[in-house]
């Protein structure tokens, strides 16, 4: 049994390949809440919860991890099941970090030292440190074979092909994925099959080369084994994979409902925003090609609201005005986002890849960017026969008026290829975009998670700790947990509703009068006729400002410090109106204290803000986000706190 357990954490298969559903998870739940020693129950449940929810895993495996003690071996094998589930949800500097917690002294099994060494590998592979990665993966091979390790065989030919895989070596690259899929398949390990599959299809996709077929294939096979395992994370992976070549094949109406489910999926495992924009996208080109273009166009809209700063939804807006003959509108849409790339990728010097995804996609779009020039090559041609044929046709004055006609047609093919032009240098602009766009999520993101509101809170809480108050450090302490899980969560959407704005405001506000010792009093209120639970807002936009009001009004008095946030929804306008109110000391007092403590002083999360709402109204100019700052005095002129005014236009309700 032990050799099962560690030959599983090496291959990411507990108690065989498909053992995932041997037993219930609700019955190994039950096993161990009846008791909580049961060995067995605590490794089933973590390996159920390798493959689905990080958080059950990290908790379990640290039950399973105190329960076997001082087993240097078998704390060992924990470990590597977790680092092996991060990198399979792609953390890979949470598996990194775990990685040097293992302790490979004399008495570390071969077993561990493989499984350490090809982890190494696939963390260097992410990092694209390709040589070091290769060098660990024969080192992991030619240690299985030198210890008749032979069950690992298929996972180290399978992480050597992925490096073979950036050398863009088809040959052998194919090569040792069909000796893993063989291997895998003998052993019926459903795990890695569904892995190799994955990765010929995105392969055949233009990865290395366009086999639409084979892409196809092992899109499907993939599917298949994953669906009879009970793999429900690998089959969500393959769905979403192989959606693309489908409709690029021409099966449209499949395709759409491969991107339904996909989406679905994509919600459910909380896989990063790129997949939902691909999907949605993909239906809209599945679309486009059936002729359905007020579908197709909705879809563009989707997505451009999804990511604004994204790339394709561009090209299909493109394709269906092209599609339906509208050359000068599609040619004026192209001309307008040429200005906006000019402007974006301005005064930066280069943009590099830092993803694995963004390398695939780049040798895709290479390979269309020499399609284009093809085609702009043969309507160059085209022009070129035209011009001859029209000097031939002007010395017959008896066909003026056919002349004319071809006149009119040459016109038309100039509007074509210029098109074409503009498209060839917005696919290289691209990726520059939508690199700005995931610096200016982070950002946003970093704003809000506040490394002095951070570290005030913990430090509130450890303050109870030491007065003995264990449960009001539980308390804080988990509702800490909660804001930043929540914000973390907020991180990966584009709209939440009121109702979960509030909820992460009622958090940080709590702990914020934890902070200020019970001087601050707040309070939230909302519109009768308002429902929070189905009107929906930009994620990041409120809460800056409420800290705003704390940090530099309300911090420099010492009692009395009130806070009030309120939403008002006028239907009429469809616009929801929020007003931050706090009885600081008002900004110009603030402002001249914050000059005298540092001259360079600048608020990082209010800048972020307004960056993101300038992003956020780049593409609503008919409808922006209306901010106005109202300074609050008394009869005697004295500042007597500040208001802010927040005009939310509503784009869209929960159904």
């Amino acid at each position: 049994m032990k050799r099962a357990w560690v030959v599983s954490i090496c291959l990411l298969v507990c108690f065989g390949a498909n053992a995932q559903n041997a037993v219930p998870i609700d019955s190994l739940l039950l096993a161990h809440k009846k008791n909580s020693g049961n060995r067995q129950a605590l490794e089933g449940i973590v390996n159920y919860y390798r493959t689905e929810n990080l958080d059950s895993l990290r908790h379990y495996s640290n039950q399973l991890t105190a329960l076997v003690g001082g087993n240097k071996e078998l704390v060992n094998e924990v470990l590597l099941t977790r680092i092996n589930a991060y990198i399979l949800f792609n953390y890979y500097d949470s598996a990194a970090s775990l990685l040097q917690q293992l302790k490979l002294d004399e008495s570390a099994s071969p077993l561990i030292r493989v499984g350490y060494i090809m982890a190494t590998g696939r963390i260097l592979l992410f990092n694209q440190q390709y040589d070091k990665a290769l060098e660990n993966f024969y080192n992991a091979r030619q240690q299985i074979k030198d210890n008749d390790l032979t069950e690992l065989l298929p996972e180290a030919y399978a992480d050597i092909a992925s490096v073979l895989r950036q050398n863009n070596d088809l040959e052998n690259c194919a090569r040792y994925y069909a000796l893993a899929l063989a291997g895998a398949t003998a052993m019926n390990n459903a795990e890695l099959q569904v892995r190799v599959c994955y990765a010929l299809c995105r392969i055949y996709n233009g990865g290395i080369s366009v086999n639409l077929d084979s892409s196809i294939y092992y899109g499907e096979l993939g599917m298949k084994i994953a669906h009879k395992a009970g793999y429900n994370y690998g089959y969500a992976t393959m769905v979403d994979i192989v959606t693309a070549p489908i409709i690029r094949q021409g099966q449209y109406r499949k395709g759409i409902q491969m991107a339904k489910e996909a989406r679905r999926y994509i919600e459910k495992y909380n896989f990063p925003q790129r997949s939902l924009y691909y999907q949605i996208l993909n239906e809209g080109f599945a679309y486009e090609k059936l002729g359905v273009y007020d579908s197709a166009m909705l879809r563009m809209v989707e997505g451009e609201m999804l990511r604004p700063t994204g790339i394709d939804h561009h090209r299909l807006k493109y394709l269906i005005h092209k599609s339906k003959g509208e050359f000068n509108q599609a040619l004026q849409a192209y001309e307008l986002y040429k200005a906006k790339y000019d402007s974006i990728v301005s005064g930066r010097n280069s943009a590099s890849l830092s993803s694995l995804q963004a390398r695939l996609e780049a040798n895709i779009k290479e390979q269309e960017v020499a399609r284009l020039t093809q085609t702009a090559e043969v309507q160059a041609l085209q022009l070129s026969q035209q011009r001859y044929f029209l000097g031939g046709l002007a010395i017959l004055i008896i066909l003026l008026l056919g002349g004319a006609v071809l006149i009119y047609r040459q016109r038309q093919i100039k509007q074509q290829q210029a098109l074409t032009n503009l498209e060839l240098e917005e696919t290289r602009k691209r990726l520059a975009l939508e690199q700005q766009y995931r610096a200016s999520e982070l950002k946003a993101l970093r704003s809000q998670m506040n490394p002095h509101f951070i570290f005030n809170a913990l430090n509130s809480i450890q303050e109870y700790i030491m007065m003995n108050e264990k449960k009001l450090a539980g308390k804080y302490l988990g509702k800490f947990a909660d804001l930043m899980r929540i914000y973390l969560h907020h991180s990966q959407i584009k709209q939440i509703t009121v109702a979960e704005e509030i909820e992460a405001l009622n958090l940080y506000l709590e702990l914020e009068k934890l902070r200020f010792e019970d001087t601050l009093s707040y309070q939230i209120q909302v519109d009768a006729h308002l429902d929070p639970g189905l009107v929906t807002i930009p994620t990041f936009l409120i809460q800056p400002y409420v800290e705003n009001a704390i940090k530099h009004g309300l911090l420099h008095k010492n009692t009395d410090r009130e806070l009030s946030v309120s939403f008002h929804y006028h239907p009429d306008h469809q616009v929801l109106e929020c007003e931050i109110v706090d009885n600081g000391i008002g900004r110009k007092k603030s402002g001249e204290i914050n000059v005298l403590r540092n001259p360079d002083h600048q608020s990082f999360g209010m800048s972020a803000t307004k960056n993101r709402l300038e992003l956020l109204n780049f593409n609503n100019k008919d409808r922006p986000i209306g901010e106005t700052v109202y300074d609050l005095h008394n009869d005697a002129g004295e500042s007597i706190g500040t208001k802010v005014v927040l005009s939310i236009p509503i784009l869209e309700f929960v159904s």
